[in-house]
């Protein structure tokens, strides 16, 4: 039996909670802790990793709220995902869905923080794609073993960037990647906009994307980001 969703608050409260309060992005985010990514949290401690300076992880140690947050969305998520993943994927599409009709913005970034934890977790994002037909969806990630394994199609509407490891790193052979590269260094692309002057005006000084939404679109082989 499948539950119908009335309000984020029971939707979040089941299956972790979408939020739209990362001022950088348009529309809506989901978020784990980092602490329980899989490559991630090895790359961590490698100097000049693209994780070695986690910004995620920062903030989880600066803000215990933050930390919180992020490991109930980790527990809910991979438990309901385990016991009955159609249902997690019908309360995430209603918050996404809900999201972007109050900020009109038809956007949703998977793992601000946090990464893929498993085959099925990725299977039950792309139900949720599904699920919201006329959202588009970024799922940046390093699992690249989680990816190959899926069996299912992608949906038009997702982008899958595989990320690199190392900064400095060109593309890795997938149709959709993303880099980072330090000042000097090679990269292959349009560097992400979000660190000039121009974006950060438009959020208080802050990085933000603006106009740009590249991250989310399947005909930009590759979005190489500026170290900052």
């Amino acid at each position: 039996m499948q539950t119908e969703y009335t309000s984020l608050q029971s939707a979040k409260d089941a299956a972790g909670g979408v939020s739209s309060r990362n001022s950088k992005m348009p529309g809506s985010s989901f978020a784990l802790s980092p602490t329980k990514c899989k490559v991630g949290s090895k790359l961590a401690k490698v100097p000049g990793s693209v994780c070695a300076k986690c910004y995620a992880m920062t903030s989880e140690r600066m803000y215990p709220s933050v930390r919180q947050g992020w490991l109930s969305n980790y527990l809910a998520a991979t438990k309901m995902i385990e016991e009955n993943p159609a249902q997690w994927a019908k309360a995430m599409a209603y918050q996404v869905a809900r999201h972007a009709l109050k900020s009109g913005e038809p956007f949703h970034r998977w793992f601000d923080a946090g990464d893929l934890q498993s085959v099925a977790m990725l299977d039950a994002i792309i139900a949720v794609c599904l699920l919201t037909p006329n959202i588009k969806h970024w799922l940046p990630t390093r699992e690249l073993t989680f990816v190959k394994a899926s069996k299912r199609p992608v949906p038009t509407n997702l982008v899958i960037r595989i990320s690199s490891t190392m900064v400095g790193d060109l593309p890795r052979n997938a149709p959709n990647t993303s880099t980072v590269h330090s000042h000097g260094q090679t990269f292959v692309g349009k560097p992400c906009p979000s660190t000039t002057a121009e974006h950060r005006a438009l959020n208080g000084g802050k990085p933000c994307c603006g106009p740009c939404r590249a991250c989310w679109d399947k005909s930009v082989p590759n979005v190489p980001y500026p170290l900052h």
